[in-house]
């Protein structure tokens, strides 16, 4: 099994219990773009576990869990994910928003280049999520 499948249950079962199992794909190319499927990741400024939670979004939506169990961390990101969701109606918004932050997305969504209006690491991390989507989409 390749290390990136190792946690494919685990994305399912929370993309399902949210209601996005149809896309738990999406789900799982975050993951791959956030950790590498490092459930100890550590980021330079100090974003943890698979779903690379910082300390504060953590608190909000870890449920006292640890952040470096995959199972709390897949939770917290898919429940995350489907507020984001809910905020801004589509996967590039709520991807940017969970990069970005909330606020920063809300003042330009709706905006039709609103993707213009992004930070660069940001609008990379669209399309390394979106590249990593179709690869599993695709079978690859």
């Amino acid at each position: 099994m390749r290390a990136e499948d190792r946690y494919d249950s685990l994305i399912r079962y929370y993309a399902e219990k949210v209601g996005l199992e149809s896309d738990w794909l999406q789900l799982k190319a975050q993951i791959k773009a956030e950790s590498e499927f490092n459930p100890k990741a550590v980021s330079a400024v100090g974003a943890m576990g698979l779903g690379q939670f910082m300390k504060a979004t953590w608190g909000e939506w870890g449920k006292g869990g640890d952040a470096f169990n995959p199972e709390h961390n897949i939770d917290a990101q898919a429940r995350y994910m489907k507020w984001l969701l809910g905020r801004v109606t589509n996967w590039d918004c709520a991807f940017a928003a969970y990069n970005w932050g909330i606020g920063n997305v809300l003042k330009v969504w709706q905006d039709p280049y609103w993707k213009t209006k992004l930070p660069l690491e940001t609008k990379n991390y669209l399309v390394r999520i979106d590249t990593f989507y179709q690869e599993y989409k695709h079978g690859n």
